[in-house]
This record gives C-alpha cells, sequence and structure tokens, in this order.
C-alpha cells in the first residue's frame, strides 16, 4: 500500500467523537446502539460533533436492525435523512441495503447516492451476507467509493482470508474498511495480512462503555 491505513472509531455520544480524536483517530463513524450493529443517530447529535471535532465524520443511516431490505415507507425516510445529513458538513453516508433475495440492492444504494447531493456513500455491511458478493462489488463501482465490510463471515477474523482477496482485486475502485469485531491483540496480524486501506472498531475503543482514549492510542499505534 502506499498510504499507511487509517483507524475509524465507532461514536455514540458527543463524548465518544471528542476521545475519539484525541485519541489519534483518522475518522469516526456516529450511530446509534451499537449492541445491534449501528442505527440512525439524531441529527441534533451529528450537528453537535460536527461543530466539535476536526476529523472526518462518516455518519450511518440504518432503520433498523432486522436485515437491510427496507419497505418505502422506510425508504422515504432514508432518503429525507440522507437530504438532512448532506447539509451539516459531515464526511460521508454510511448505508447498506439488500433485495428480498439477499443480493445487493444496488438500485436503492443509487438512490441514496442521489440524495446525498456529492457526499461520498459508504456501504454498510449488507456484502457481508449478501448471495454473489463479488459481483455486487463489480455493480457498485462508480457509485460507492468505500465499502465498510467484515468479508463474506460474521465477523472480520473470520472472514479476513476472503477480505484480502477483495482488497487485491478490488482496490482500485474501492477503500476497504475492515470492521466486524475486531480485538486489539488481533488488529497488527490481521492488518498485515488483509492489507486494507481502514480499520473500524467499536468495543476495541471502549472501556465503561465509552471511547477511552488511551484504547485509541493502542489501536493507532
Amino acid at each position: 500500500m502506499t498510504n499507511p491505513p487509517r483507524l475509524e472509531i465507532a461514536v455514540t455520544s458527543l463524548q465518544d467523537a471528542l476521545n475519539a480524536q484525541r485519541g489519534g483517530a483518522h475518522s469516526i463513524e456516529i450511530s446509534h446502539d451499537l449492541s445491534v450493529g449501528g442505527l440512525t443517530p439524531p441529527l441534533d447529535l451529528v450537528q453537535a460533533v460536527r461543530e466539535a471535532v476536526a476529523i472526518d465524520i462518516q455518519v450511518i443511516i440504518r432503520p433498523h436492525a432486522r436485515d437491510f431490505i427496507y419497505t418505502p415507507a422506510e425508504i422515504a425516510v432514508v432518503l429525507e435523512q440522507t437530504r438532512a445529513l448532506s447539509r451539516t458538513g459531515i464526511t460521508g453516508i454510511v448505508f447498506g441495503a439488500q433485495t428480498p433475495e439477499r443480493r445487493l440492492n444496488v438500485a436503492l444504494i443509487e438512490r441514496v447516492v442521489a440524495a446525498a447531493s456529492g457526499l461520498p456513500v459508504t456501504l454498510h455491511r449488507a456484502l457481508d451476507d449478501s448471495l454473489a458478493p463479488e459481483k455486487s462489488l463489480e455493480a457498485l463501482i462508480g457509485i460507492a467509493p468505500r465499502v465498510l465490510t467484515s468479508g463474506p463471515a460474521a465477523t472480520a477474523w473470520d472472514g479476513r482470508a476472503d477480505l484480502r482477496r477483495w482488497v487485491q482485486a478490488y482496490s482500485k475502485y474501492f477503500s476497504f474498511v475492515a470492521s466486524g469485531g475486531l480485538k486489539l491483540q488481533q488488529l497488527a496480524e490481521y492488518a498485515a495480512h488483509v492489507q486494507a486501506q481502514e480499520y473500524h472498531l467499536g468495543n476495541a475503543a471502549r472501556e465503561d462503555d465509552v471511547v477511552n482514549v488511551e484504547r485509541v492510542k493502542q489501536l493507532r499505534r
């Protein structure tokens, strides 16, 4: 890789965001309720964080945690939230969607990209348990420049061999953000093997349910 990898920290509060920045994170992803993988956060939280930190800010849009399939009413909300967030000065939107047949819903992702009005969209984990993920990646070229994924597995560690293969095959088109239960003690070996452009950490950066500055520093190192 020509550029050193970047560290992203999952945050759910203003204090989390400030601690992630103090610890040396390159970016944060704002969400609500990490216990279910993150849901859409309140707009006022996003605005408060944007005013307080200087690092890159990604914001997840995810109406529910059941799956990545959304009703027309939920899609309408997703598109409105995307438009609202695109006006806050954040760095990007994080969103994933599947069809009922468990294929990546590229058409809906394109609608979110259009609603984002030029703000980059990151694919959020909908690839991981989808059918024909490589074909989905090919269909995403030119649409979503960033892919947050554990590979075709429930955890990043279990999916490391396939994610390495995706990085080697598609890094010309995407910045891959490795995510999914990674632990501090796994990170050095994992990163050396996978060679992703970015690493997204949640619980590994937290202590007593708050992002811990020293843990972020350890992860950065």
